[in-house]
């Protein structure tokens, strides 16, 4: 029997989230600091979304015989608050000597009440238990809880850049990465192109996955296809701008053809356009998780520079 969960949706539970997503946001900025491409560490910063999970078990050791493991996956629209009532198949011997929220948990998922796709996408960083009634919990949600799933994230992403890249084999390892992909779907929904999105879209998986050499040479080949693209645009506007690519145009053509009208790059931006390039040919398997991360940090920030730097205007400048 699978668990059923049901969507929460009053003022308490938009009340627990708004609430939740505080504190947590308070504990990013104001113990750790982080800006920027740091907040990739953590999963509910930004603009990205999360669906909470709560499971009420049964506890033997606490009042009301009432625990809730809690834990969230990523969402892509909004937040959402879920729950799902475990009591009956968790009063028994077997599951009261569990210790630990982690062992409770899989117990859940070997016994096939919770799907394994959902327990695929369980952020590791969030799970935790609550006690009491699940309405208690949603009441009176602690900061602890929220610094808690924080430190979790910053321990595991710290832990990953301490050392090198190991050379794994697939299946690939749980997400310990979140791009913000809010602030690229402005772009993909510009670009409107299918293979280009499907691309990107397998670049920020990798990302997620910490497949850092995967991910750059996807990125690398974004990059050219985004040229092209606005290379095409200029041309259905009426410029020359496709004379000379050939069938199978490289980095270097793009470069050439971006010098003329009616892009005309200065020395500047070539060689902006050849450091994010360039970062794809750093990454191997030796260097260490950081460095390999900033480097696909600058071929994301790359894409998005040449979109809003040459894109835009491709679309608007007619001969």
């Amino acid at each position: 029997m699978v668990l059923k969960f049901n969507k929460i949706d009053n003022d308490a539970s938009k009340n627990f989230l708004n609430k939740f997503h505080t504190f947590y946001l308070d504990r990013i900025q104001n113990f750790y600091n982080a800006q920027s491409e740091q907040l990739t560490r953590f999963s509910w910063s930004g603009n990205k979304k999360v669906m909470i999970y709560g499971i009420e078990v049964y506890d033997d050791n606490s009042i009301g015989h009432k625990a809730n493991i809690v834990f969230a996956t990523v969402a892509r629209k909004e937040n959402k608050l879920l729950f799902s009532n475990a009591i009956g198949v968790t009063k028994n011997p077997e599951f009261s000597k569990l210790l630990g929220t982690r062992k409770q948990l899989d117990w859940l998922i070997n016994k096939e009440f919770i799907p394994k796709k959902l327990a695929a996408n369980i952020i590791n960083g969030s799970l935790n238990t609550g006690y009491g009634e699940f309405g208690n919990f949603v009441d009176y949600i602690t900061e602890a809880l929220a610094n808690k799933w924080v430190d979790n994230e910053y321990k595991e992403t710290l832990e990953i850049e301490s050392k090198s890249v190991p050379i794994t084999t697939f299946p690939l390892s749980k997400q310990k990465y979140f791009v913000d992909r809010y602030k690229f779907d402005d772009m993909l929904e510009t670009i409107n192109n299918t293979q280009f999105t499907d691309e990107f879209n397998q670049c920020l998986w990798a990302y997620d996955q910490q497949k850092w050499f995967l991910c750059a040479s996807g990125l690398g080949s974004c990059l050219e296809h985004l040229m092209l693209i606005i290379l095409q645009n200029y041309a259905h506007n009426g410029y020359k701008t496709l004379n000379g690519l050939g069938f199978h145009p490289t980095f270097e053509k793009y470069v050439e053809r971006f010098r003329k009208e009616p892009i005309n790059i200065s020395s500047r931006q070539e060689t902006y356009l050849r450091i994010v390039f360039m970062a794809r040919n750093a990454i191997d398997h030796f260097n260490t998780g950081n460095t390999s991360k900033e480097l696909c940090d600058l071929m994301l920030n790359g894409v998005s520079s040449i979109f809003n730097d040459y894109f835009k205007k491709s679309l608007e400048n007619n001969k």
